[in-house]
């Protein structure tokens, strides 16, 4: 296993509960203060994806070590709640107000000396009429919320967007989760990225070229539909139009901008920026994707929006 602490102070009375990121691939824990000040963190590449269910209680033992004291509740967000997560929290349905989560937080019985709980996910339907499901997103909203709340931005009902490897989209009014709908952006580019005839024996890069981004963006609106976009990625790399660095990020930006367009023409227009919760460079192209369309966007990083939302729900069953 491998985990890394930071040099954590003693626990003192400021350190209030330990706020837990428990997602497929990472698990993060941090030790908070009621104001939500961060003392001290620590990291292991545990995910739910590398663990039985048998398995988890030891892993939070032994990476928690000193903060084990019955002082300290411990709120856990993410695909730990999920079927093969530690316990399958059942999904709370919408609408539902986001602040009524700590109503419906999930207690776990352990061996160990702090109270534990589950933030559930939640169960609604997408623009399509469909079911749809989330887990972790609806704490990252919650701490969105909060982070509008401080800026006295209460009256607003932004659309949400949370990119990653499925795209959440979220409008939210008077704190309530009618609707959401996600979109398999993230993954659908990462198999089309590594794998396929599109992009093969052609350079990757870690930075974005917008201009090639922002080409794809603008062929996501034309006509044709997706599946002609995409291939339109190959056919003007053999024509001279991209050039070899530039058709990765011109891939990204048919994919995401079909994400964008495609909901946006089922939601109401956004009367506020559109807020992006995720990762700064993921969110980059989503904010391009969204100038495009002449909307305005904020971001906030998705820790931050996780450690607010465990903060909220912490006081609030403090």
């Amino acid at each position: 296993m491998s985990a890394s602490k930071t040099i954590s102070p003693s626990i003192s009375d400021s350190a209030s509960f330990i706020a837990v990121d428990w997602g497929t691939t990472n698990l993060r824990a941090f030790l908070m203060s009621q104001d939500g000040d961060i003392q001290a963190q620590r990291d292991s590449d545990q995910g739910m994806l590398k663990l039985g269910a048998s398995e988890f209680e030891a892993v939070l033992a032994d990476l928690l070590d000193d903060w084990l004291t019955p002082n300290l509740p411990i709120y856990m967000s993410g695909m730990v709640g999920s079927r093969g997560g530690w316990q399958e929290v059942p999904y709370q349905h919408c609408p539902i107000k986001l602040s009524d989560l700590s109503e419906h937080l999930y207690w776990l019985k352990t061996a160990l000396p702090n109270p534990i709980a589950i933030v559930p996910g939640l169960q609604g339907k997408g623009v399509a009429g469909y079911h749809d499901v989330m887990r972790g997103e609806e704490t990252q909203l919650l701490g969105a919320m909060d982070w509008l709340e401080a800026q006295g931005r209460t009256e607003e009902a932004p659309v949400f967007c949370l990119p990653g490897t499925h795209c959440k989209w979220v409008q939210i009014q008077n704190g309530n989760v009618t609707q959401f709908s996600t979109s398999i952006t993230g993954e659908l580019f990462a198999r089309l990225n590594d794998e396929s005839s599109l992009v093969k024996g052609l350079p990757k890069s870690d930075a974005l070229n917008e201009d090639a981004f922002n080409q794809g963006v603008l062929a996501s609106q034309q006509d044709g539909g997706i599946l002609h976009h995409l291939f339109s990625t190959r056919s003007r790399f053999v024509c001279g139009e991209l050039a070899a660095d530039e058709v990765r990020d011109y891939l990204s930006g048919v994919v995401i901008g079909h994400d964008v367009n495609d909901i946006l023409e089922s939601l109401s227009a956004p009367e506020s920026p559109v807020v992006i919760v995720g990762s700064k460079a993921l969110s980059a192209r989503y904010a391009l994707a969204l100038a495009s369309r002449h909307l305005k966007s904020e971001f906030i990083d998705a820790s931050e929006a996780s450690i607010r939302g465990l903060k909220r729900l912490a006081n609030k069953g403090a």
